[in-house]
């Protein structure tokens, strides 16, 4: 029987080496949810804050998808923490303070999301890696441009009536003092010129 024992661990053994080793999950074995959704939280102390130090600030990160990224819209939803608007939400609530994805793919085993952030003037592209069992985002490329985040707005809100106490009328008033919310203007500018915004 000792015989039979050691014959049948070697053959076990055997057949184990023949097996394929298990696969270590990647970032590319995310969901879209489970990407946007630490995307959010790595990003939340930017995207929950209000536009301006006197504007309160938001309980959920606002997600608008664009270019390249719209077709993820079907498999992403809104949870606790991460609201997806449309681009026609975003503006009738008049938001300030958001994330634009407007790509998000693979790359070998990592995930790039190229993204804007248009209250704090950042743009570029984020690597996201799988260490450890977590999400690790790295930056491939980061830009700041106030010019940039002016676009932004100017592209969403150009001509569109300003209402006070919104983030935009906040973030629109920035230059002003106090920050009140109030609109300086009836309507948002449609040039990205510092000297309107």
């Amino acid at each position: 029987m000792p015989g039979f024992r050691r014959l049948l661990a070697s053959a076990l053994l055997c057949a184990a080496a023949w097996l394929p080793a298990a696969h270590a999950r990647d970032a590319s074995d995310y969901s879209t949810q489970e990407l946007v959704e630490a995307l959010t939280q790595r990003l939340a102390k930017v995207l929950r804050a209000g536009p301006t130090r006197d504007a309160p600030g938001g309980d959920a990160a606002i997600v608008l998808l664009e270019g390249k990224a719209l077709p993820l819209k079907s498999r992403l939803q809104s949870v606790a923490g991460m609201r997806l608007l449309s681009q026609e939400q975003l503006v009738a609530e008049q938001r300030a303070n958001f994330l634009i994805i407007s790509q998000l793919g693979m790359q070998g085993p990592d995930i790039l999301i190229d993204y804007e952030t248009p209250n704090n003037a950042s743009f570029g592209t984020l690597r996201v890696q799988e260490r450890d069992g977590k999400l690790v985002f790295k930056a491939e490329e980061s830009f700041r441009s106030s010019s940039g985040a002016r676009a932004t707005y100017a592209r969403l809100y150009g001509g569109l009536p300003c209402r006070d106490g919104t983030e935009m009328a906040y973030r629109f008033q920035y230059t002003g003092s106090p920050h009140s919310g109030k609109c300086p203007v009836p309507t948002f500018p449609s040039s990205d010129s510092p000297l309107d915004w």
